[in-house]
């Protein structure tokens, strides 16, 4: 086989608060499409804002037909369990810094799979768009992200020889978000179009384990004629990391003594800090649900109380507050979920707290 790493755009401009749409002609078979943002921190410093707040959005579509979309916290913990890596990320806090965040959109069950491809020429008129409010958790500032700072770098791979005839295309869609309730249970309307390949499920609520805030989760065919899977989300987050092993992240934090540092890894996280300055006490007072308390003192052991730059390395489980259920194995489309053979099928979460909940569903799509 031979293959291309085509760069559409370098470092293309997008904007503060907006959607920026662009028309994908390739006519090559594309195993998968990265995506690499950049921002800049204001003058004093960014603090817990990242990238993956600000790019709410990433979208493939053909016309209203949507052939990928979700957010890029979506995107990026699907890419961990597609690959078992985390994609490439660098938040930074310093004043004046860059921030660094990748993704891969992957179309195939593996990179260059010369079976399953997105294949842009039967669709009429594709288009990448990519949604930016650079205001999500602070407005551009010199504490927060600089206006019109925001850019993004293009690759499309794509298999230039040695490509089968094209069977279909792993498709990824976010098909339901709302706010969860204390208690109860909710359902969620699933499709019985496309075989079902893996269900990401993101449930976030500041200070809480995904298993906080979602309970237990229950796939319901035809009101009970067949439960696939009916499972406690603690037990599916333990059966990940068997699975999987724990992700790992590197931050370079600007921080004092007693700050609360978030991070994107949710479940058990093990912190490792390096200080940049010289003679410092350190130490995590307690790590847990994406965030921890920095205590941080010179060597007469007095507080330090102006922001000062740390290495920051972060192991644990549940990227982006997700967890995630696979229906067979992904290199055998044999053995994924067809749900056409029912006439109704319901995805039940029983609620524990008031969170922000997604629901990310991928389909092996045929051509």
């Amino acid at each position: 086989m031979k293959y291309r790493d085509v760069e559409l755009y370098y470092e293309k401009a997008l904007d503060d608060v907006g959607t920026w749409i662009n028309e994908l002609k390739v006519s090559d078979p594309v195993t998968a499409i990265r995506l690499n943002f950049k921002g800049t921190n204001g003058a004093t410093y960014n603090k817990d804002n990242r990238l993956n707040d600000v790019i709410t959005k990433i979208e493939i579509v053909d016309g209203s037909d949507q052939l990928l979309s979700f957010s890029l916290k979506e995107a990026q913990a699907l890419e961990f369990r597609r690959t078992g890596k985390m994609p490439f990320m660098r938040p930074g806090e310093l004043g004046g810094g860059a921030q660094d965040e990748s993704v891969l959109l992957l179309f195939g069950r593996h990179l260059w799979d010369p079976e399953y491809y997105l294949d842009f020429t039967k669709f009429k008129n594709p288009q990448l768009k990519i949604t930016t409010n650079i205001a999500a958790v602070a407005a551009a500032s010199a504490t927060a992200f600089v206006a019109a700072s925001l850019k993004v770098t293009v690759d499309v791979l794509v298999i230039e020889e040695g490509a089968e005839p094209a069977k279909g295309f792993m498709m990824a869609k976010n098909i339901r978000s709302f706010t969860s309730a204390t208690s109860g249970e909710e359902p969620v309307t699933m499709p019985i179009d496309y075989p079902y390949v893996g269900l990401l499920l993101r449930a976030y609520l500041a200070g809480n384990d995904v298993d906080e805030n979602i309970e237990k989760l229950k796939i319901n065919c035809d009101v009970g004629k067949f439960i696939p899977i009916e499972k406690y989300v603690k037990d599916i987050y333990k059966a990940e990391e068997q699975d999987l092993g724990p992700a790992a992240l590197k931050y370079w934090i600007c921080r004092k003594n007693n700050d609360v540092v978030t991070h994107d890894l949710n479940h058990d996280p093990v912190i490792s800090l390096v200080p940049t300055a010289y003679n410092r006490v350190f130490g995590v007072g307690y790590s847990w649900s994406s965030r921890f308390s920095l205590y941080l003192l010179d060597n007469t052991g007095a507080a330090v109380t102006t922001e000062e730059q740390l290495l920051l390395t972060v192991h644990g489980s549940c990227p982006h507050s997700t967890i995630h259920v696979p229906f067979g194995l992904r290199a055998n489309p044999e053995t994924y979920f067809n749900p056409t053979q029912f006439g109704d099928i319901d995805l039940v979460l029983t609620q524990k707290a008031a969170s922000a909940v997604s629901v990310v569903l991928e389909q092996l799509r045929p051509y």
